[in-house]
């Protein structure tokens, strides 16, 4: 089988190694008789998952332990409104730069919670071949 590559922004190319080892695990992840799709997100096992999961991001991107890491669902999107919710303090207003559509998005987002104040970024690209050439 011919695999494709995926040059788009997400989701990416995963190695095949890990997508059988995935392939495998759904069935019975870690020997426990059960897959990983079926387990209860309360478990035991689910917890162990987890933790494991943030000791190895932590030591990755090197977060000290005075900080918490937590996973939450909703990709970028979802920071759309996370980041200002969290980050606003007592601040009444945000900048925001933007450069096109998913930081105007970003930036509508915001307004929701902050008010915002756009700095609009724009560039008349010369020089640039054509998508025909």
């Amino acid at each position: 089988m011919v695999r494709k590559i995926n040059f788009a922004p997400g989701p990416a190319k995963i190695p095949d190694e890990v997508l059988q080892q995935v392939q495998a695990e759904t069935l019975n992840f870690n020997g426990q008789g059960i897959s990983v799709l079926e387990m209860s997100h309360r478990s035991k096992e689910f917890a162990e998952i987890l933790n494991e999961t943030k000791d190895l991001f932590r030591e990755l991107m090197k977060v000290p332990e005075d900080f918490e890491i937590i996973f939450m669902q909703g990709g970028g999107t979802g920071q759309f409104s996370a980041v200002p919710l969290n980050l606003k303090g007592d601040r009444t207003y945000a900048d925001y730069i933007v450069t096109g559509a998913w930081s105007s998005k970003a930036a509508e987002e915001a307004s929701k919670f902050i008010n915002v104040k756009k700095v609009i970024v724009s560039y008349i690209f010369k020089n640039c071949h054509s998508a025909s050439m």
